[in-house]
């Protein structure tokens, strides 16, 4: 086999806590709950001939994110030491969510290239490829928990923080809903910029475990949607993220276009939303909403719940 495609969706976080002190990145992670999404990411890893190694991001939009590159050549040099690689690779990452807005672009493409990678050369299982991810995600800062999460699966609580399969721990149910993305194309903000600070880290913390600890008591299946609904609300208030003027903007803008079937919340850490439907039995249409958001010069994707 000398080529293999591998697409992971992207992850969205509406409420967390940080647990980034450990030394080791395994240990590393955070709490929280959030969805995971059918868009993602499509990385392609072939085998050359000869060197030098070929590492190409290409953005949503169809331009290079020649900023990625660096991203992929950490995965590319650490699964060549761990699993005694030699051969020169090329690696075609497409994005298909815009980064940097909270849908989990960097743990989708770290995930898909390192299972890409383990099975371009039959190397690792399954959880040794998403534990390499998760260390390179830490290692830039990327995200915390957004690997775990994509390892548990649709909607999921994370209620261990750290790597899959260990020590990190989390569960996850099927949604397959339709779902709105939205953000604002001006408002990126890279993660690190909260959770490397520590008055966020603080204020963040304290609301993300005070919502695990009453979401953990709860059994984890779609019977949680409402209460879950409403943590994710009461988590950005509590956090201090929704008085970012910014945020508090795009929401009311989205509310204000949005009907009684519709539920708006931030995702985390992105100047970025998600709509879902309140009630999962009811028929849930984006296609309306998703063209008045665009004609308020916002970006838009629809997309379908895991």
């Amino acid at each position: 086999m000398s080529e293999v495609t591998v697409q992971v969706g992207g992850h969205v976080t509406l409420l967390f806590s940080v647990h980034s002190k450990s030394l080791l990145a395994r240990n590393q992670g955070s709490k929280g709950a959030g969805f995971c999404l059918e868009d993602g990411v499509l990385s392609t890893v072939k085998i050359l001939n000869k060197g030098p190694d070929k590492i190409t991001v290409t953005s949503m939009d169809g331009s290079l994110f020649e900023k990625g590159e660096q991203l992929y050549l950490e995965m590319l040099n650490s699964f060549r030491e761990v699993f005694k690689i030699e051969s020169a690779v090329s690696i075609d990452v497409q994005l298909e969510l815009p980064v940097s807005q909270g849908f989990g672009m960097s743990a989708a493409g770290l995930l898909a290239t390192s299972l890409a990678l383990g099975e371009l050369f039959d190397r690792g299982d399954e959880g040794q490829l998403a534990r390499l991810a998760h260390r390179i995600e830490r290692k830039f800062s990327g995200g915390l928990g957004d690997i775990l999460g994509l390892w548990a699966g649709g909607c999921e609580l994370r209620v261990n923080p750290g790597s899959p399969p260990s020590p990190g721990k989390a569960y996850g149910f099927d949604v397959g809903c339709p779902a709105i993305l939205v953000w604002d194309p001006e408002g990126e903000k890279h993660t690190s910029d909260y959770i490397d600070d520590p008055d966020w880290k603080m204020k963040i913390t304290k609301a993300g475990e005070a919502a695990v600890a009453r979401l953990e008591r709860l059994d984890w299946n779609l019977g949680v949607w409402d209460k879950l609904l409403e943590e994710a609300d009461r988590f950005a208030l509590e956090s201090g993220l929704l008085d970012e003027r910014a945020r508090a903007n795009l929401l009311n803008a989205v509310v204000e276009h949005s009907d009684e079937t519709m539920s708006c919340h931030l995702c985390m850490l992105g100047t970025s939303l998600i709509v879902v439907p309140r009630n999962l039995q009811l028929d849930f249409d984006t296609s309306e909403l998703a063209q008045k958001l665009r004609a308020l010069g916002l970006g838009v994707r629809e997309t379908i719940l895991q």
